[in-house]
């Protein structure tokens, strides 16, 4: 079964999906428009380019002016927001059920109808680098971006998703709106409508907004990733440490997703995995500290980020490779039910909000093809042994080097050995 008994799948002539999701007795539905296109999809010189996209299309769509979008919204409630990774951008509204129509025409118009003014671009291009620069003021979010750039070096996966002053200059409303038809192609779109709504109503509404929007090639795959083991170190005037070591993970469609997952949480996915309870509650040595996968299509990250003082990095990377390599040889028992109960509440709590099904069933739907059943993911969960956890954590920890990015103070000592070993 491609998507569940209660859903309704329709493809459109474009290769647009919509998919339905009703939750009776819900007087409210949740919309999710993801789009498989991203940061991924640029060149060097479009570094960026998603991401002001993203933006820009806010600030006039189909005659309406910025004010009228977010009013038109607000004035029934609702809530509207977008966000743009690597590999996806996605559209977001929530609302009461008499905003749907209204919902779908917005979201549809950002899309495949924005205005992209020159006035407004420039002053946009101001917006993006106040938020570049916030970014960057911001330790322990920019040494993700310096992680980034460390595990695919010379590659869009590397470069950040906000771009730089630089590649932003040179981006024209034309260029923009060309930009936005090859990302914005109508068969890399899902959207998923969940909450108190019925099929046929989605459907007739959203109908007359993208049959007329032509099928076109789009930008096709990216690139395949390379993963690649640079280190990056940037002292500042600032106090705290902050590490972040990389390792290469595996895919969204890789069978060891699941078993990755569960690896993490236990190493450092909460006050009572190994890494918080060793490094910050019996040895103090790390303010916070945790472990986290980012999968992609064709490949993924592993990684752990710390917050320490500059005295104790160097403790502190030997305990993460100690406690990585003790776990990948000897995970327990209790260890992996508890890490598969923290898995199954948060899947059932999911399931049952209906902004967090439309994002998930979104995603499914187009990574996959299909939609899964809360039986089928429950079964994969708990299909998990120990021995699943020894291959997937030996395969982290067995890599020869890692990537890291240290960013800290400049007393901070020279460890780029350590994180080589």
């Amino acid at each position: 079964m491609t998507i569940l008994a209660s859903q309704k799948l329709y493809t459109f002539d474009n290769g647009l999906r919509l998919l339905v999701d009703p939750m009776p007795g819900l007087k409210t539905f949740a919309l999710s428009a993801l789009i498989y296109g991203g940061a991924r999809f640029e060149t060097e010189a479009q570094s960026g380019w998603a991401h002001l996209l993203e933006h820009m299309v806010f600030k006039g769509a189909a005659g309406r002016t910025a004010r009228d979008l977010a009013e038109a919204i607000e004035h029934k409630g609702g809530t509207i927001n977008a966000s743009t990774g690597y590999e996806h951008t996605r559209f977001e509204v929530r609302g009461l059920n008499s905003l749907m129509p209204l919902a779908l025409e917005i979201i549809t118009d950002l899309m495949f109808r924005p205005a992209i003014d020159a006035e407004e671009l420039a002053r946009e291009k101001k917006v993006v680098e106040q938020e570049i620069l916030e970014a960057y003021d911001t330790p322990d979010d920019h040494v993700f971006d310096l992680l980034q750039s460390a595990m695919f070096a010379g590659q869009s996966l590397g470069r950040p998703i906000l771009g730089t002053k630089q590649s932003l200059k040179p981006v024209t409303p034309d260029a923009l709106r060309e930009f936005a038809e090859t990302l914005y192609a109508p068969h890399q779109i899902v959207v998923c409508v969940s909450g108190g709504v019925v099929p046929e109503e989605v459907y007739a509404a959203l109908k007359p907004r993208v049959e007329s929007v032509p099928a076109h090639a789009g930008f096709g795959k990216p690139a395949a990733m390379r993963f690649t083991t640079e280190r990056h170190v940037q002292k500042r005037r600032i106090e705290q440490a902050n590490l972040t070591i990389g390792f290469e993970g595996v895919s969204r469609l890789s069978q060891d997703i699941i078993p990755l997952r569960l690896f993490s949480e236990i190493l450092g996915g909460g006050m009572a995995s190994r890494l918080f309870q060793e490094a910050r509650e019996a040895r103090g040595l790390a303010y916070s500290i945790d472990s986290f996968t980012t999968p992609y299509r064709d490949g993924g990250i592993f990684g752990i980020y710390a917050g320490c003082a500059a005295a104790d990095v160097a403790p502190l990377i030997e305990l993460i490779q100690k406690v990585l390599s003790e776990l990948s040889s000897n995970p327990l028992q209790a260890e992996l039910e508890r890490a598969k109960a923290q898995f199954m509440t948060s899947l059932f709590l999911n399931h049952e909000g209906a902004a967090s099904r439309c994002g998930t069933f979104a995603s499914q739907l187009s990574t996959f093809g299909k939609v899964f059943t809360l039986d089928e993911v429950a079964a994969d969960i708990e299909g998990v042994g120990r021995d699943d956890l020894v291959r997937v954590g030996s395969a982290i920890s067995r890599q020869k080097t890692c990537a890291s990015a240290l960013l800290g103070p400049k007393t901070m000592s020279d460890v780029s050995a350590l994180l080589a070993a």
